[in-house]
């Protein structure tokens, strides 16, 4: 009887892994675009979603997908992507393979530009990493001039100035520094190091498909760098995007920008785009009347190349792109004796090169290549502060990825990696003649798995180990990652995560402010590598409004502890400011609800807010981190008449106030400085083939009117440009156009 018992035992599991028996489970299918001439290309990356459910995957490259098959007789089953009318099939039991055909927009209306309505931002569905995606129709709700202000509808992550003079503009995530957010370039790990100071300016926000924020230590794949999140930029591509797009735009702070497109499909399996960008900020402006320039005047010249070449057995991407950039700051009166002047000239490039080699129809089973270069320049003066930088970085990723079984339930990915970053450094401060070099070479290489685990369509549990050498700190890295998505409901998602990372500092570059100061930088001997933990949970809620209409509400929270972290202290001395690292602890919690409702057709309400708890031990004892802004409030309202003629979008924030360092806060009698409001509006008018915009920045025109303590005496000790937390610019009135040319396929 017990042999028996072990035999049926066996035939059961054999049953239960019989991979005919899992395929007859799943639906199979592709999804594809056709051109006015009939030809059939595949689409990837488009998403397949059971109706009026969270429950769906995601389209591969070559527009393949498997999705488990619903119990429920005859339901639908609906394939989508942006840019794209929707396709719904209606879905029977005997049904084992579909095909979807989605269309772009413009085709099915001719002369007419818009089908569906795209929303500006999304909590992905899919993904068991909680993340928010902004679309091409949220980077048109405002200027976004470049990636710095593409945030300004976003409570996730906070965009503001590192100081008076320079220009550089920081983000924050989960109320900490954009130095532990990890970013990526079509998931490639780009801006990195020195690059990162003014690297949210250099990427044209016209340049851009979408822009993914992730929260958390996400993904372990693309590095241990990620400590607060992620923010993946997706640019328009070659294949899909329009052979001629030009967009003008021009303010009355006389700022001009000139951004061109042109993508290039050479032959079914060749395609190309070029990307072109000149901008100039050419007068000096001085709202607080300080003395001082409030935003440096600025010229950037920007050029991009990027290709795709894909085949049934190869896909290959390469791109290329420099940046030179040119800062001039200070007072205001050049001419006058001994003037406080800064320039700063920054040199960038950046190429990459990634090969996919799929070894199945679907691509599930696949080796992937991944290296990019960067090369960046920096040369700057503050003052009687100099800093000159030079930093050269490869990256190189080999991957992996595979499934243990047919029905692709428990899939894998392994790989390793090797970065080697050069830095050459200059600093130097004539006043207290002391210097500063930071030559040093960091290598890293590595090794990592991923897991995925996929039970159903309701419930992912993904985790990732890498193990790191670094060569420079002498340390093995282990980085663990987990995230888990569980659909309870068809409308209700939980999200959880909790990982690790490490951050190398950079010890000048990251923290620039401080150069725009009169005091002295002392910085202590052997700094160690930056290290957290990051844990976090969301929910999710979906619901409908009648039959058509649909909204959400998302709240979440997540806690960073430091076990080491590069502290900056600017309180323990009026003299000086000391860099070393953490002595005792460090954390921040960030709680944050958004919620979403089209109350009805064409209108969309969106709302959030975010508040923050971020603590550090300085000299003071353990007090409130200075100039993080404790909470921020906001609505967006957006409406369009039919086919989006006419679009009007309207913005309002409040962003709560911060503690100022103790010295500032003496000076200017205040330990806190007060919540203000932001308002921001536009109006588009579209036509056949272009769309003019004009619209208003900080129509309340706040302004922070103490910007700079002890201006008029630059060269003292007592001189500070850095305690800023809120805006330096005043009421900006802008004017835009959008021009495309399509295709022929397209007319």
């Amino acid at each position: 009887m017990k042999n028996i018992k072990y035999i049926f035992i066996i035939l059961m599991l054999l049953v239960l892994y019989n991979p005919k028996a899992l395929a007859q489970k799943n639906i199979t299918g592709k999804i594809f675009t056709v051109d006015s001439k009939g030809n059939k290309n595949p689409l990837g990356f488009a998403s397949v979603v059971w109706e009026n459910t969270n429950t769906g995957v995601s389209s591969d490259e070559n527009g393949n997908f498997v999705i488990k098959k619903n119990n429920v007789e005859n339901v639908n089953l609906i394939a989508s992507f942006i840019g794209f009318t929707s396709d719904t099939l209606t879905i029977t039991p005997e049904a084992e393979e579909v095909e979807f055909v989605l269309y772009e927009q413009s085709q099915l209306l001719g002369n007419a530009t818009v089908v569906a309505r795209q929303k500006g931002s999304y909590i992905s569905k899919l993904s068991p990493i909680m993340t928010e995606v902004i679309t091409q129709a949220g980077l048109s709700k405002l200027a976004c001039c470049n990636l710095a202000e593409s945030f300004e509808n976003s409570a996730s992550v906070s965009v503001g100035y590192s100081d008076a003079v320079s220009g550089a503009r920081q983000i924050r995530m989960l109320g900490l520094s954009g130095t532990y957010v990890q970013m990526l370039d079509e998931n490639i790990p780009a801006l990195r190091g020195i690059a990162s100071t003014f690297g949210l300016s250099f990427t044209p926000g016209q340049w851009l498909e979408s822009i993914q924020v992730s929260k958390g230590t996400s993904s372990a794949l693309n590095g241990y760098e990620a400590i607060t999140g992620q923010i993946n930029v997706e640019h328009r591509k070659p294949d899909n995007s329009e052979p001629l797009f030009i967009n003008l735009y021009g303010d009355d702070d006389l700022r001009f920008e000139a951004n061109v497109t042109s993508a290039l499909k050479l032959n079914k399996k060749l395609s190309t785009i070029i990307f072109a960008h000149g901008s100039t900020d050419a007068k000096a402006h001085d709202n607080n009347n300080d003395g001082f320039i409030d935003s440096p005047k600025k010229n950037q010249i920007n050029i991009g190349n990027r290709w795709l070449y894909s085949a049934d057995k190869v896909i290959i991407h390469f791109g290329y792109r420099f940046l030179t950039e040119k800062r001039e700051s200070g007072q205001m009166h050049t001419d006058m004796p001994n003037a406080y002047l800064s320039n700063i000239n920054n040199k960038h490039f950046n190429a990459y090169l990634k090969v996919g080699v799929p070894f199945n129809e679907g691509g599930s089973r696949s080796l992937g290549i991944i290296t990019s270069y960067a090369y960046h320049k920096q040369s700057s003066y503050f003052g009687k502060k100099t800093y000159d930088a030079q930093q050269n970085s490869l990256i190189s990723n080999i991957l992996w990825q595979s499934a243990f079984d047919n029905a692709e339930k428990h899939r894998y990915t392994i790989g390793s990696t090797f970065m080697h970053d050069n830095y050459r450094e200059l600093f130097a401060d004539s006043k207290f003649l002391n210097s500063w070099i930071g030559d040093r070479t960091e290598n890293v290489s590595g090794a990592f798995a991923q897991y995925t685990l996929k039970l159903n369509d309701n419930f992912d549990f993904l985790t990732g180990l890498r193990i790191d050498r670094n060569y420079l700190y002498k340390e093995t890295l282990v980085t663990p990652r987990m995230h888990l998505r569980y659909n309870f409901t068809n409308t209700s998602t939980i999200r959880a995560s909790a990982g690790r990372g490490f951050y190398s500092p950079n010890i000048i570059s990251d923290n620039i402010g401080a150069l725009a100061t009169g005091r002295k930088i002392v910085i202590a001997e052997n700094i160690k590598i930056e290290k957290a933990w990051t844990i976090g949970a969301s929910f999710t809620q979906n619901f409908k409004i009648g039959e058509t209409q649909s909204g959400y509400v998302n709240l979440d929270f997540f806690r960073t502890n430091f076990q080491n972290q590069t502290i900056v202290d600017v309180e323990e001395s009026d003299e000086y400011i000391r860099i070393g690292n953490l002595n005792g602890k460090s954390y921040s919690n960030s709680y944050q609800i958004d919620f979403s409702i089209d109350p009805f057709e064409r209108f969309n309400v969106f709302a959030t807010f975010r508040y923050n708890q971020t603590k550090v031990n300085m000299s003071r004892g353990l007090v409130e981190k200075p100039l993080v802004d404790r909470f921020k409030a906001l609505v967006n309202l957006s409406y369009s008449t039919k086919f989006e003629k006419w679009k009007f979008d309207f913005t309002a924030q409040l962003n709560g106030g911060s503690r100022l360092p103790f010295y500032a806060a003496q000076i200017w009698e205040k330990e806190r400085s007060k919540s203000y409001p932001i308002f921001f509006a536009q109006i588009t008018k579209k036509y056949k083939n272009f769309d003019i915009y004009l619209g208003c920045e900080n129509i309340g025109d706040y302004i922070q009117k103490q910007a700079i303590i002890n201006a008029e005496n630059p060269f003292d000790d007592k001189f500070d440009a850095s305690v800023i937390y809120a805006p330096l610019m005043g009421r900006k009135i802008y004017l835009g156009i959008r021009f495309k040319i399509k295709g022929a396929e397209e007319l």
